[in-house]
Order: C-alpha cells, then sequence, then structure tokens
C-alpha cells in the first residue's frame, strides 16, 4: 500500500489491513485526498466503470449498432462515504 496503485489482481488483503490500520492509527484519514481507502476506491470504481463501457460495446456490436470509444478523458468523482455498522 506504499505506492498510490493497488494492483487487484495480487491484492494481498492481510497486509493492506496492517498497512490501514498502522496509517488510521498514525492519525491519517479514511478517505479524501490522502485517505487510507481511496487508492483502492479508485482502482474499484475505475475497474466497475471499464466493465460496463466494455459491456455497452458488445452489446451495441452483437445488436448491428455502431458504437465505439473515441478516447478516454480524466474524470473526478466526488463521493459520500458513510460508514455503517
Amino acid at each position: 500500500m506504499s505506492n498510490n496503485k493497488t494492483n487487484l489482481e495480487n491484492f494481498d488483503f492481510n497486509q493492506f489491513q496492517e498497512e490501514a490500520i498502522a496509517r488510521l492509527k498514525s492519525g491519517q484519514p479514511l478517505t479524501g485526498h490522502d485517505g487510507v481507502m481511496t487508492p483502492l476506491i479508485k482502482r474499484i470504481l475505475e475497474a466497475a466503470l471499464e466493465g460496463e463501457m466494455e459491456a455497452h460495446i458488445t452489446e451495441c456490436k452483437d445488436d448491428g449498432q455502431s458504437n465505439c470509444r473515441n478516447g478516454k478523458t480524466k474524470k473526478h468523482l466526488k463521493l459520500a462515504l458513510v460508514l455503517l455498522n
């Protein structure tokens, strides 16, 4: 977790948990710009949105519709994270 990218294919939950607890104990926030969970949330959302776009493009091609990507642009997403017990 020391770098900002989290590889979900080789994700080590136990290591992440240990590092996250240590970072939280040192006073880092859970979410936000430098939040403990921010890199993981970012990667999960990117993967979900990529999968959704690929499914849409494939569905259009299967239906004989002309639809394709014309590139990717950077997006900003604001989230309100609520922790529940």
